[in-house]
């Protein structure tokens, strides 16, 4: 016979066992990273915008030659105020995913689709930029160039293919079951 069957301070076993559900981890786990790599986004990207006012007059100079690596002094600043705000969204969907909600989840859908996009972009801008700069180069410091654009080229995808598993691993319906609405 069971001995708690008596005590009036123990719940009834039906309650227990059907009020228990398990919470997904993933949520937190990746509500953390995002804050990690939001503030560091914002962080560096805070930096560059302060070095890009603090030496506009370098900026200058490089636009009219050419810009760093191709890129204008327009496309330098503007890449730069994106990263900062992608990086405040990244925070603001980790602290979401920290809470168990399933507006972190939907925005980091969002944040997935648009740094797809934003690769893209970059991608061809940044093939198109060096194609200009490699065509003024000699054939050996072109290949060499070339070489380094591959490695820049693979990297634009790397980050958006993360972001797709870890989007992938968020929308499993388990874990969708666990965020409040």
């Amino acid at each position: 016979m069971n001995d708690n069957a008596n005590n009036p301070y123990t719940p009834p076993e039906s309650d227990v066992n059907n009020n228990l559900v398990a919470r997904s981890s993933i949520p937190k786990v990746i509500g953390i990273i995002s804050i990690i790599l939001g503030a560091l986004g914002l962080i560096f990207g805070l930096f560059g915008l302060a070095s890009m006012m603090f030496a506009s007059g370098a900026l200058d100079a490089l636009s009219q030659g050419g810009g760093m690596m191709g890129m204008s002094k327009t496309y330098l600043i503007g890449s730069t105020a994106l990263s900062i705000l992608t990086s405040i969204w990244a925070i603001w969907i980790g602290f979401k995913l920290l809470k168990y909600l399933d507006i972190g989840r939907q925005h980091f859908n969002y944040y997935t689709i648009f740094t797809i996009v934003v690769s893209i972009f970059t991608f061809f801008y940044t093939k198109s930029m060096m194609e200009e700069m490699f065509a003024d180069m000699s054939p050996e410091m072109a290949n060499a160039a070339g070489g380094m654009s591959s490695i820049t080229s693979l990297g634009a995808f790397i980050a958006p293919i993360i972001l797709i598993i870890v989007a992938l691993l968020l929308n499993q319906q388990n874990v969708k079951d666990c965020l409040s609405k």
